[in-house]
């Protein structure tokens, strides 16, 4: 099954601890029903220090890094761009075309990745 949000979109994190606040989608993993969101879920990671000459030339320094992990799909909902209230979506076929449409103001969702 597909995922409800797509990368760019604008979602709120329904719970834990990051519950009620909002983000860009980053990535969408649909295999694991997760995704990352910009600035939210934050986790801190402890690498340790790699000579140079190593394969991870980006964490060569070590120390805490700190990162966004993946959020379950479940717990994310599209916020509608023109009504900035979260809502569902459903998909309407428009002029031959597949569109994602907002349920409360019928506001079609934009497609961030395709420019």
């Amino acid at each position: 099954m597909g995922a409800h949000v797509r990368r760019g979109d604008m979602v709120m994190v329904l719970s834990g601890k990051d519950k009620g606040k909002r983000g860009t989608v980053k990535a969408v993993f649909p295999k694991t029903g997760t995704a990352t969101v910009e600035g939210l879920n934050i986790v801190k990671r402890h690498t340790k220090h790699r000579p140079a000459g190593g394969a991870m030339s980006s964490a060569d320094t070590g120390g805490i890094i700190e990162k966004e992990a993946p959020l379950r799909l479940s717990r994310l909902m599209y916020v509608c761009a023109k009504c900035q209230v979260p809502s569902r979506t459903k998909v309407e076929i428009r002029a031959g075309l597949r569109e994602r449409v907002c349920r409360r103001c019928g506001e079609v969702a934009e497609r961030p990745g395709k420019g």
